[in-house]
């Protein structure tokens, strides 16, 4: 499941000194002032250990998550590598408020400066996933986009192959995709026990991705690309490589791909239990759960009515804007409805990544140097997954890095150098890998905080567009693009929160972008997705409104020291978290800068 708490949180013992009496004032006060500070040191000590015991059992607990995590895991204490993939179940709620408990017994003020930065980031995760634990069924864990089975074809395309050991332990986890899905279907079953499950709509949408992937047999992804990653490994003999083709063959074509079709008929088994076939807030407690999610989702402390009153007046304000500059000249709407405006941003995606790299200096600090390689989604996964996607690299291991391009949802070259953006500089490259550089605490690079990350990515692709030189009309053109992005995110958004926490039918959701010449048939779709994986859309958008909230906000309190580089600076090295933490980190550079 998502969260990564770990199954067992370590306990943590105190070892506090004793104030020994003396029989002089100074004598007394040297004393204390002596075992205060090793009160201290051993409190620091203590936080240290007990975070690090934390991040072992995190990464350890499944085979995929420690080989994403860590490429040498020797050197962050783990010494037995799993080779289990785990399986998916609810729970969590008891060790998370004992982790809660614990840490909280840290004295903060006892702490360093960037253990306090930890503590703040730990307990504020930590507090949001209690709120989603309450709820253990209402997770989405099969969807035909972000659903575990759309998602794990990819993750062993890009399992990293380097020994001959991670070829065993690849074929390892490989072989345990049966009884990872049986958890799953376990876990559906649950949901039909409670009245939770899917509708036959959802069951539908991720039958056929499944059917997708399962059609292509000899050409399946996870064959196709696997000669290829086993050239990586060392001093590899030819009959090994025969040997490991033909054994990656016979586990794809015999244990894979019958696992799919297991599932897809399992899943099939299950249809007739869904009885809502609309969003979250048809089910019993499903606001509430959707509260929890949301701020998961997020990272925003707004309520979702302030978020749905932004949302709104975001709107309004994009048509608007957009409605004065087709009045001002006409010609503009056209020049971007072609997307032929935009000039040197590169033909190939390299050249495009590599102009926005240099792009970047004068409002973004200096990048680490990275590698990174362009690679395309395999034709059996085209039609599901997203238009590009970052894989973050192991964290001791940042420097080599893959974005992958879905050429099947490519439109223009314009989409294809913002996408870049989003995906690689500034956007969820450039931010790993600059956050990877610094070297905090390792627990920071496994939390998950999809509104910081998401957010952040969006916020760049749309300073992007004012790197993409066009012949006239710029300011213009970069804004229509700016306001065409947000009127698709904050309407999607309004949506998802129409029908997940309003109760939005379809009906409702189609009478409402009827109002924006919006067709039935694209009000099904946006109907469907937000129903499909709820909260989805608003990691992006209530992500990116946070992110220029906060910029407005360090301008204003910043004044003639404001500089745009330092804002983002601040950001960066905040690394993964809330905004209400992010909000915190500009209080403290503020106060530096009296």
């Amino acid at each position: 499941m998502k969260g990564r708490i770990p199954k067992r949180i370590f306990a943590v013992c105190f070892i506090f000194a004793v104030t020994v009496s003396g029989c002089s004032i100074h004598s007394e006060n040297s004393d204390r002032e002596e075992s205060q500070q090793k009160t201290t040191i051993s409190v620091q000590k203590e936080f240290d250990q007990h975070m690090e015991e934390v991040f072992q059992e995190n990464v350890s607990d499944n085979g995929i998550e420690l080989h994403y995590t860590l490429e040498d895991p020797k050197s962050y204490g783990i010494s037995e590598e799993s080779i289990s993939l785990g399986t998916v179940s609810a729970g969590g709620k008891k060790e998370i408020q004992q982790e809660l408990e614990e840490i909280k017994e840290f004295p903060y003020e006892k702490l360093t400066k960037e253990q306090q930065g930890t503590y703040d980031v730990w307990k504020d995760y930590l507090t949001a996933q209690k709120e989603l634990a309450q709820y253990p069924y209402y997770e989405t864990v099969l969807s035909p986009t972000i659903g575990a089975q759309a998602q794990l074809p990819i993750t062993f395309c890009e399992f990293r192959l380097k020994t001959r050991e991670d070829v065993k332990n690849y074929f390892a986890l490989l072989s345990q995709i049966d009884t990872y899905f049986d958890s799953i279907i376990d876990y559906e079953k649950e949901k039909v026990k409670r009245g939770l499950f899917m509708s036959d709509d959802c069951a539908d949408a991720v039958i056929s991705q499944i059917h997708e992937f399962t059609k292509a047999k000899e050409n399946n992804s996870l064959i196709a690309t696997f000669e290829d990653r086993l050239s990586s490994v060392n001093n590899l003999k030819a009959g090994e490589k025969e040997s490991f083709l033909d054994k990656n063959r016979d586990i794809v074509l015999k244990q894979v791909i019958p696992a799919y079709e297991k599932l897809a008929g399992d899943l099939n088994s299950l249809k007739g239990n869904g009885k809502n076939e609309a969003g979250l807030a048809h089910f019993k407690n499903g606001k509430n759960y959707y509260k929890a999610l949301v701020k998961s989702k997020t990272g925003s402390s707004r309520s979702i009515d302030d978020m749905i009153s932004m949302t709104d007046d975001n709107i309004r304000e994009c048509v608007s804007e957009t409605a004065k500059i087709a009045n001002k000249d006409p010609k503009v709407l056209e020049d971007f409805a072609n997307q032929s405006a935009a000039a040197d941003i590169g033909k190939t995606p390299e050249q495009m990544l590599s102009k926005l790299k240099d792009r970047i200096g004068t409002s973004f600090p200096k990048a680490p140097k990275a590698e990174y390689e362009i690679k395309y989604v395999h034709s059996s996964l085209e039609k599901d997954l997203s238009p590009a996607f970052y894989m973050i690299p192991a964290m001791d291991a940042y420097q080599e890095n893959v974005i992958y391009i879905n050429r099947s949802q490519m439109n223009s070259s314009v989409q294809m150098y913002t996408t870049l953006a989003h995906e690689g500089y500034p956007g969820h490259l450039y931010q790993n890998v600059y956050y990877a550089s610094k070297k905090a605490d390792p627990i920071r690079y496994i939390l998950d905080y999809p509104g910081y990350s998401e957010g952040w990515a969006t916020y760049v692709e749309s300073w992007s567009y004012q790197t993409a030189e066009v012949k006239e009309n710029q300011e213009d053109w970069e804004q229509l693009n700016v306001l065409s992005m947000e009127f698709n995110l904050a309407l999607c958004s309004r949506v998802d929160f129409g029908v997940n926490y309003e109760g939005w039918k379809e009906e409702k959701v189609e009478d409402y972008l009827k109002q924006f010449y919006i067709p039935a048939s694209n009000a099904e779709h946006i109907f469907s997705m937000v129903v499909r994986e709820p909260a989805n859309y608003l990691s992006y958008y209530i992500g990116y409104k946070e992110f220029q909230t906060l910029g407005d906000y360090y301008k204003e309190k910043a004044g003639k020291k404001y500089s745009l580089k330092k804002f983002h600076k601040i950001m960066l090295d905040a690394g993964p978290t809330s905004f209400n933490i992010l909000k915190k980190r500009i209080n403290e550079n503020l106060r530096m800068e009296e």
